[in-house]
């Protein structure tokens, strides 16, 4: 496994693993190899664990997002894809933002994909239930992406929009000109995604997905005027 973070502020005699929940922690009371002993002695539920979350609850994940996001897109008449493989891209944006004569039918001048975080160590989460349930500071969000400008000319622009980018934070967008990122983070309730799995229903968990393209929805306006000035920078 790449990273397994867990606390370890149990005493040396207690053989239970305790999962870290929202920041990332590590005591060591025990000693490195005393800690290997106990992953050794719990190998089976935790090699169990990762398969079960590869080979089942990782299928579900795919096809609940994808239902969301497509009915979602289809209320709204908006263009996108959401297929039920987190390999490829789930993305959408309104008619309105296709590309004027785009060689690609689906080139945009502003969409919203599908993205992940990291850990706050900087490494990616072992399962996708470790992503969207937010394990140690991993998570998911709709990130803005253009067709119309490489990355430089895009991060020149967002500089130049300021005041734009500080109406779109107004509403709940996280906007740094330095990485040119724009987005919206979605939080999924743990509570919520394990009634999800028990119920074999996600929707409810990830209710916060909808609300993610509502809220770009209701920022329309702001977002057109983006939209209008990467059309003036696309043309020079």
């Amino acid at each position: 496994m790449t990273a397994l973070l867990i606390d370890l502020s149990f005493s040396a005699s207690s053989t239970a693993l305790q999962p870290i929940s929202g920041n990332f922690r590590s005591t060591l009371p025990m000693s490195e190899p005393a800690v290997g002993a106990v992953i050794v002695n719990h190998i089976n539920e935790l090699e169990a664990a990762l398969r079960y979350a590869h080979s089942t609850m990782e299928p579900m994940l795919e096809k609940a997002v994808a239902n969301v996001m497509e009915e979602k897109r289809h209320e709204l008449g908006w263009a996108g894809e959401a297929p039920a493989d987190f390999d490829e891209t789930q993305w959408l944006a309104p008619e309105e933002w296709r590309m004027d004569g785009a060689v690609a039918n689906d080139d945009f001048y502003l969409s919203f994909v599908l993205d992940t975080r990291s850990c706050i160590d900087g490494n990616e989460p072992e399962t996708w239930v470790g992503t969207i349930a937010g394990f140690a500071g991993a998570g998911i969000s709709l990130s803005a992406a253009t067709d119309a400008l490489k990355q430089r000319p895009w991060k020149a622009l967002m500089k130049s929009q300021r005041a734009l980018l500080d109406e779109l934070v107004g509403k709940g967008f996280l906007c740094d000109p330095k990485t040119g990122d724009i987005a919206l983070t979605i939080s999924i309730n743990r509570e919520d995604l394990a009634a999800g799995f028990e119920d074999v229903s996600l929707e409810t968990a990830l209710e916060p997905i909808v609300v993610a393209i509502e809220r770009i929805n209701t920022a329309r306006p702001e977002l057109d005027r983006l939209v209008d000035a990467i059309k003036q920078n696309a043309d020079k």
